[in-house]
């Protein structure tokens, strides 16, 4: 799992990881851990991942909270990308035909530009595996049980963080996933 930073110049966040990465309320902390840049494409970021639930009203449920990601751009910690070539152009028209435009996005600009897309989201994976293998991919578990290994972050800090982005972000890994057993127990404050 660390080796992709040999490899790769960059990880491109896709809205759903973003939202749940956001949701740990450590997205600086993760994106830190990472030994290199990170990015967004400005489309995800303008219209795609615009908020998580927040906590629990009295009577509405609920509440949104918007995702605010100008600390991080100001620190250099996550930066923005944009479709900048024709080669770039054309791998999203490809990556449309099958995913919504963010994915496509990211894809797109990930598969040009050599990155690791970082996404939870099973069909995108499925066809950026198809379409583009030699493009790493990485998930919300595997970004943070890296941090949890650079960091070394303590047992209940990292069941906070996994429940919170339970909670706040809906994600649980599949059951497929390499890392879904980790997951769980802290999900359920066994680690």
């Amino acid at each position: 799992m660390t080796d992709f930073a040999i490899e790769y110049k960059g990880v491109i966040l896709d809205a759903c990881c973003l939202i749940d990465l956001y949701a740990s309320g450590r997205l600086e902390d993760i994106l830190s851990s990472l030994s290199q840049q990170v990015f967004v494409a400005r489309y995800v970021w303008r219209d795609e991942a615009l908020s998580i639930d927040g906590a629990s009203g009295s009577d509405s449920g609920f509440q949104e909270t918007s995702i605010d990601l100008e600390p991080l751009f100001d620190s250099g910690l996550l930066d923005l990308a944009d479709l900048e070539t024709e080669i770039e152009e054309a791998l999203f028209v490809n990556f449309a035909a099958s995913l919504d435009d963010g994915e496509a996005i990211t894809g797109a600009i990930a598969a040009a530009r050599n990155w690791c897309v970082a996404t939870d989201d099973k069909r995108a994976r499925s066809v950026f595996a198809q379409q583009t293998p030699h493009v790493h991919l990485l998930s919300s578990p595997e970004l943070v049980k890296l941090w949890v290994d650079v960091a070394a972050a303590g047992v209940d800090e990292i069941c906070a963080v996994v429940q919170r982005i339970r909670r706040h972000g809906h994600y649980i890994p599949p059951a497929s996933h390499p890392l879904y057993d980790w997951w769980q127990n802290y999900l359920y404050g066994n680690g």
